[in-house]
């Protein structure tokens, strides 16, 4: 295999890989919105898909124009951009994509937010007009949902559903047109570019298609459903009811459940579980204890008169 034919078959599958796991991540932080006035959050979710849709615009591109007799120093100049409809558009010399002025616009959106807006607030000029992404998001949302966002005022408008299902199919539906570009485009040269790890967050945007997190949550609660009510015996379980419970607040639980999607979530309750400690002895021993728990190494035995635990 020559180089240029391993560059565009391993290589580019690497790359195919990354930008597969920041769209993810950019649909993850737009999930783990609570609202509209979290403009880190916002920020987050524009950084990571603008960065994954034009890293996968860019694999699409180098399977469709590269060959063997271009001038290889300025092609890969050609490549230094971050404008994603100018991207499309070098792909859409050879292939209609099918996209909608929907999607066009959004392209715009994030090609607007990784020139200029990301950079925005190292200027002075950023005191009049500091939030840009949030507008240009805001703005898109209300436009193409019909509805008004309000995040200024007491009674802010949610990050619901509506708004989650509605991003994912737009980001969804980009990331599908560019992927099956990329398997069709490397299928035509006998190469393997559009091949992915199963367990990659990639293969979860690229084959399974999942563009939304909603799946992820029913899993997580029919687990606590499970074992909060279960009877079932078995050596891990043995363990855990061993261990005494922190006295968390009853009427709480509800909140408590946001840990399980949020890592900030989980941070905001360590100053909580920190008081509760400061009333066990063998600290020591419990962290012993819960370093066990979800440890892939660690295989609780169990019979009905004994159990115990071994550590590969």
């Amino acid at each position: 295999m020559d180089a240029k034919t391993f560059w565009k078959n391993f290589s580019l599958g690497k790359e195919l890989n990354v930008a597969g796991g920041f769209i993810f991540n950019g649909l993850k932080a737009f999930d783990s919105l609570e609202n509209f006035t979290q403009e880190d959050g916002i920020f987050e979710f524009f950084y990571n898909t603008s960065v994954g849709i034009e890293r996968l615009l860019k694999v699409v591109v180098i399977l469709i124009e590269h060959s063997d007799t271009i001038d290889q120093e300025e092609f890969e100049r050609g490549l230094i951009t971050h404008n994603h409809l100018d991207l499309l558009r070098r792909i859409s010399k050879k292939h209609n994509c099918g996209l909608s002025n929907l999607h066009n616009e959004f392209l715009e959106l994030l090609s607007n937010f990784y020139k200029t807006m990301r950079y925005d607030r190292y200027t002075l000029n950023s005191i009049h007009s500091h939030d840009k992404e949030r507008v240009g998001l805001v703005t898109f949302l209300e436009k193409h949902l019909r509805t008004k966002i309000d995040y200024e005022n007491m009674l802010v408008t949610p990050n619901g559903w509506r708004f989650k299902k509605f991003i994912g199919k737009v980001v969804g539906k980009i990331s599908e047109v560019l992927y099956n570009l990329v398997e069709s485009e490397a299928s035509a040269q006998n190469i393997y570019t559009y091949e992915l790890p199963s367990d990659s967050k990639a293969s979860i945007i690229f084959l399974g298609k999942k563009y939304n997190f909603f799946d992820d949550d029913i899993v997580w609660k029919e687990l606590i459903i499970y074992l909060i009510n279960t009877d079932d015996r078995s050596g891990i379980f043995d363990f855990i009811r061993e261990i005494q419970p922190l006295n968390f607040e009853p009427e709480l639980v509800n909140e408590y459940l946001n840990v399980f999607k949020s890592d900030l979530k989980k941070h905001s309750y360590i100053y909580e579980v920190e008081e509760y400690y400061q009333d066990i002895n063998d600290k020591k021993k419990r962290f012993e204890m819960l370093e066990l728990l979800s440890n892939p190494n660690v295989f609780f035995n169990y019979d009905e008169d004994d159990y115990r635990c071994e550590e590969d």
